[in-house]
This record gives structure tokens, sequence and C-alpha cells, in this order.
């Protein structure tokens, strides 16, 4: 058994699929007697590393520095036992840049502040350690105060700042609630306040707030407003609080919303404007739901990210070189498979990724053998036939990868054991092949191949008197070959060659006068042989 309990808090966090927009979530503990494989974590969190340059993600497609969405990977990495220093780098590597580059941009001399930005890189400061009130040398909670709203009717609402494109949202006033709350700010209560008026009446959030901040009503009132994300994000940053009575009844009644908005598939849409199953709505939903009694919701969840994940099983296509990566969708996941992660799509990987590599937490336990078992056929194989290796010891669902020379092919088994073709290439040799399946369990089998030759054929006397003794030997053969010597096409001796890769016989020549055939042959005879005379005389 490859699974293991996982004890440690899971990471939690999210990027926002619009451009401006991105933010982070709480950690989630699971049920402590609940058993989970860490296998799409660990592979998650791997791929994710590796999309750091020097502590930061640049976006490759329009070429550059993406310091939201690399803060989303430092509060994911310090939440994953073993990743204090990738956490300390990316710290270390953003801070200094997050003020010019994150959570404020000037244009034309006009400086435009993002609250929803500063509430999350709060949340960061406070996650990571780092002091919120001196971070890259600026008051992080003192910046988000000044961005909360002190007058009625939208107290407690955070505000962009010289913004002319738009506002914050129920994203960023999430992150400001908890942040806020954690470092006991006097705006802390009239955030959280503001972020429960947008509770929608079934219990889920919308992602904008009221357009007129003069209107007496700047609460939810139409359900067809709230988003699967948002909702599961408010719960998370809202988790900090749950003690305080109001915010207790919004966290269940929004994990009841959740939860009647999941997917038989274990999935969630996203909402009005997301309409398709994604990793994104499903890895927030399941790490908002992920303890007590919602906590097999979860784990569903996290069964349909694993099969949008990038396994084993892709070695065998255009994703082997990023293992662990997570698709949007299934049209994500075939055009991943069939071209790769591109430039244009890597920013969708790695958002979706993000947000759902932390809840493959609560991936059940793997139930499939420790190990395939691959054998491929005895003896020796012809070089360029198509040949089946077969796996044994498999469930009736597993993906299977078959690696090799000249070989990456997929296959499904339907029962316990599954065969893969392969076309076996030129040459003589020992040709190793590797199965594996999506949980990564492996296994080898090697196959011996033989490639065309003309083989070597030497008599003892190239005159033989009638009815004499000659003896053939037939040379350039495999170790243990099958072999046959032929004399004027008869079949004279057959056998298998020494170790050295020889055979020999001796025979009669008759009394038919004239030079005679010697034929010898390999195992394949269409293209392993060759051939000499001798001449009988009287």
């Amino acid at each position: 058994m490859r699974g293991s309990k996982r004890t440690s808090r899971i990471a939690a966090y999210v990027a926002s699929g619009a451009l401006v927009v991105s933010g982070t979530v709480l950690a989630v503990t699971p049920a402590e007697a609940a058993e989970h494989d860490p296998v799409g974590v660990t592979q998650g969190a791997d791929w994710l590393e590796s999309q750091l340059n020097d502590g930061i993600v640049h976006n490759d497609d329009f070429d550059f520095d993406d310091i939201g969405l690399t803060a989303d990977f430092a509060i994911a990495f310090s939440e994953m036992v073993g990743h204090e220093e990738t956490v300390t780098e990316i710290v270390e590597a953003i801070e200094p840049r997050a003020e010019s580059e994150w959570y404020t941009s000037t244009y034309e001399g006009v400086t435009t502040t993002y609250a929803g930005s500063i509430a999350k890189a709060l949340v960061l400061a406070q996650e990571a350690g780092s002091d919120p009130t001196s971070f890259g040398g600026e008051n992080l909670v003192t910046q988000l105060e000044n961005r909360t709203a002190g007058s009625a009717p939208i107290a407690g609402r955070i505000e962009n700042l010289n913004d002319d494109f738009g506002d914050a949202n129920v994203i960023g006033q999430a992150y400001a609630a908890h942040g806020l709350a954690v470092a006991s700010s006097s705006e802390a209560s009239a955030a959280t306040n503001f972020l429960l008026q947008q509770q929608c009446p079934a219990g889920g959030f919308r992602l904008d707030f009221t357009e007129d901040k003069t209107a007496a009503g700047q609460s939810c009132t139409d359900d067809t407003q709230a988003q699967i994300d948002v909702t599961a994000i408010a719960v998370l940053q809202l988790a900090s609080q749950a003690g305080t009575g109001s915010v207790a009844t919004a966290i269940n009644k929004a994990k009841a919303r959740l939860v009647s908005q999941q997917n038989d598939n274990g999935s969630w849409v996203g909402g009005p404007t997301t309409d398709v199953p994604n990793a994104n709505s499903t890895g927030l939903a399941a790490l908002a739901l992920g303890e007590g009694a919602t906590l097999e919701r979860s784990e569903e969840a996290a069964q349909w990210l694993r099969a949008h994940q990038a396994t084993d099983y892709d070695t065998c296509d255009k994703l082997q070189n990023d293992i662990g990566a997570v698709a949007y969708d299934d049209a994500g996941l075939a055009a991943g498979r069939s071209n790769g992660i591109t430039a244009a799509k890597q920013d969708e990987w790695r958002r979706a990724s993000s947000q759902a590599v932390p809840a493959l937490a609560y991936l059940p336990e793997d139930t499939t053998p420790s190990a395939p078992v691959l054998t491929g056929p005895s003896g020796y194989l012809k070089a360029g036939s198509r040949r089946s290796l077969t796996t044994k010891g498999v469930a009736a669902g597993d993906q299977l990868c078959l690696t090799g020379p000249g070989a990456a092919v997929q296959g499904t088994a339907t029962g316990s054991t599954k065969l893969l073709a392969v076309d076996l290439p030129g040459g003589t040799g020992t040709r190793t092949y590797t199965v594996r399946d999506s949980w990564g369990h492996s296994d080898t089998a090697s196959v011996k191949v033989l490639g065309p030759k003309t083989l070597v054929v030497n008599r003892t006397k190239s005159r033989v008197k009638r009815s004499g003794w000659v003896t053939a030997r037939v040379g350039g053969l495999a170790s243990q070959e099958p072999a046959r010597i032929f004399y004027k096409g008869n079949l004279v001796r057959s056998g298998k060659a020494t170790t050295a890769g020889w055979f020999s016989a001796s025979f009669r020549v008759g009394r038919e006068l004239g030079a005679q055939r010697i034929a010898g042959h390999g195992q394949f005879s269409d293209f392993r042989r060759g051939a000499t005379t001798v001449r009988v005389v009287r």
C-alpha cells in the first residue's frame, strides 16, 4: 500500500481566472481517521516548484514576472511539508517587488492601488511568518485599513484607488476580512460584516459588489449571481472567525450550497460564466468542504482532480515532462496530451494546478497492486514485427503506459491482465520496456530481438569426393539462437548456436557431381541466412 495518512495541514490557495484578481485560501485539516494517498500532492507540488525561476513565476506568453501568482505559490508551499526553503526563496524574491509590481501600478503619472491585492499580500506575509507592518518597507495593515470604507452604506467595503477600469471584489473582501482579523485591526469587524452581506439567500457568495456605493442595499439578493469559487474562498477565509455566531452560520449555509451544487462525478462548475466542470472551482470547493461530515465530498472531488492530473500514464504523451500538472478541464487535458503545455496555455495550467493540487490531499488511498507485473514473449523476436507485452496484476480501469525503444503506448485495463502491442525496433539486441500506471507503480521486462544479418557459412573442404564427408559451420548467430543447416535444400541439422554464435553439422555430400549449395539459417530464414558451395568430384 502506497497510501499514507496525511496529518499535516493542507496547502490551500486560489488564483482567480481574471487578469487582475487572484487570491489565496487558508489551510484546512483533513479528518485524522481518513486514509489519503499523497501521490497527487507530491507530484503536483514538484511540478509547481519546477515553474519557479529564482523564486518567481514568469509568464512566457507575455514575458513578465507574475508576482500575484507567485504569491499564490508561496502560500501553497508554506502549507506543504518539506517546502520551507521554497517559501523563503519566494518571499525573499517578491517582497521588494510587491508594492511596485503587484498591488500598485502607475500609468501616465497616476498610481492605482488594488485593495484586493493588498489584502492578499497581507495574508501572504501572515502565512509566511513575515512582518506585515514592514513588508517590502510597507505597512500592509495600515494600507488596507486606508482602503476600507468607514461610512454607511458601504462601511467595511474595500476599494481600489484611482481605478478607472473597475474596483475590488468579494474575493479581495474575503482576504481583507481574514487578514485584518488576524492583525487585530479596528477595521476587521466592519470588513467581515460587509463580506457577510455578499452572501446570497441560498448561501452562495457573489463576485461583484453593488456598483452604486450610495445605494441603501449593498447585499446579494439574487442567487444567480453566486459563484462556486467565491463561495469556497469566503468559507476558507472566514474559518479564522468561525467562533463568531454570525460567521459560523454563514459558513454552514455556504457549505450546504456547495454540497447542493456538486456534480455526480465529484466536480463543480464555477458559476454563471463558467459552465463546465473545472479544476479551479473543484479544487476550491473541495478545500472548503474538506472536514467533518462533508469530507467524503472532498474525496470525490480529489478523484476527479486526479483524473485531470498529468500522471505516470502521461509518460507516453506530450505531458511527459509535466507530471503533476492539473488541467483546467477535459478539453485542456486532451490538448495537453496532444500538444504539451504551450506558452499560450501555460498560465491556465499553472492557475488550475495551484488551486487543484492542495485539494488532492483528500485523494483516497491507492488500493491498486503494489506493482504491475510486465512480461514479454520468450525467445528471440523478429525486428520490425509487432508483438504484445503482458501486464498482469492490474485492476479494470487502470491506465497504463508502456515505454521502450521507439514505443510509447497507452491503454486502459479491462480486467486483471492487459496486452500492449509494440513495434520492435530494428537491429539485434536486448530491448527493455517499462509499464507504468497512473499511481506511479511500474515494472520492466526485456525481450531479445534479432535484426537482419548475412550469416557466415564455412566448410572444411571446398572439394569433396562422391559420398565423402564435409563439415559446414555457420557463424554470426546470436547466443543460443535456433539454427539450421541445409544441403541442396534438404535439412541436415537443426539446433541452437553456441554462446559464441556458431553452429555446425557434418554430412555426406552424395554422389551428384558439381557445385552444391550449403545454406545456414538463423531463427528467421527470410533475413538471417548465408550460403556457400562445395564441389563434389569423382
